[in-house]
């Protein structure tokens, strides 16, 4: 069953890029440079510094179930979740293989942990929207005046917090803080990403795609995003009258260089105290 899931995600990968470069001449895309290369580490460093919040978020929210486990260790195994969901994406998923590792050192139950690992992920996602919200006064996109209503989405994670997950609503405003840190660390790696091919214009409807297409990736039929970022773009780019191109170009950079960054725990796994 997981090979059939792993081909249909490869086979999704193509189909998407095939699409891409049937609409999109190929040489649009030999022609894009990187300009300002520099730019590329920054993005690198903002990346990484989104994954260092993003362990701090989820060690919040699992003090309160009494999992207390050193930074270092939880770093650690927040990357390998990466490498699992990254580069094996046929095997166990990150976010089960911590499940079990938190399971295994403190026996809190997998119920309360996967709730934790859930309230997690809403968190983040319910970021993005208030950050959404905020960068459509300042867009020339249509429909601006519905992805303001975005703007009320935290008192929806607030009452979820408070009727389904009341074991973290201690947590809450910290995480929620730490979510809006990491999504915009995240937006600063793909600005960067942009900013090194050159692109320094329409930067505010950019952004709101790149939140699109952060919310469309997460549908579990491709591997680490690929091919649904690049498609949001794609169509996306039409809203405001952009070649699509470079843009997609800029996409790609951003799923290397999260490739890149899951091989930190590729490093950790040849090390047997760490796993």
């Amino acid at each position: 069953m997981k090979k059939i899931k792993l081909l249909i995600k490869i086979l999704f990968i193509i189909f998407a890029f095939f699409w891409i470069f049937h609409k999109i001449p190929l040489n649009e895309f030999k022609n894009i440079k990187i300009q300002n290369p520099l730019f590329l580490i920054l993005a690198f460093i903002f990346y990484n510094l989104s994954q260092i919040i993003s362990t701090k978020r989820i060690d919040t929210y699992l003090k309160n179930i009494q999992i207390n486990m050193k930074f270092k260790k939880q770093l650690i195994l927040y990357y390998l979740g990466m490498f699992y969901n990254t580069l094996l994406p046929g095997g166990i998923g990150g976010d089960a293989y911590k499940a079990f590792k938190y399971q295994k050192e403190f026996k809190t139950g997998y119920k309360k942990i996967i709730k934790a690992l859930l309230v997690d992920r809403l968190s983040g996602l319910f970021a993005i929207f208030l950050l959404l919200g905020i960068l459509s006064f300042f867009t020339s996109i249509k429909y601006a005046f519905f992805l303001s209503l975005l703007l009320f989405t935290p008192f929806i994670l607030f009452f979820l917090h408070k009727i389904f997950f009341i074991e973290f609503k201690a947590s809450f405003l910290k995480s929620f803080l730490y979510s809006l840190i990491i999504q915009t660390l995240q937006l600063l790696t793909f600005i960067s990403i942009l900013i090194s091919l050159g692109i320094d214009y329409k930067l505010i409807d950019l952004s709101i795609l790149f939140f699109i297409s952060s919310i469309i990736s997460v549908i579990p039929i491709s591997i680490g995003g690929i091919g649904l970022r690049e498609l949001t773009f794609l169509y996306g780019c039409e809203l405001i009258n952009l070649n699509p191109a470079p843009v997609i170009i800029a996409g790609f950079l951003f799923f290397v260089i999260n490739l890149l960054s899951s091989l930190i725990g590729g490093i950790f796994i040849l090390k047997e105290k760490y796993v």
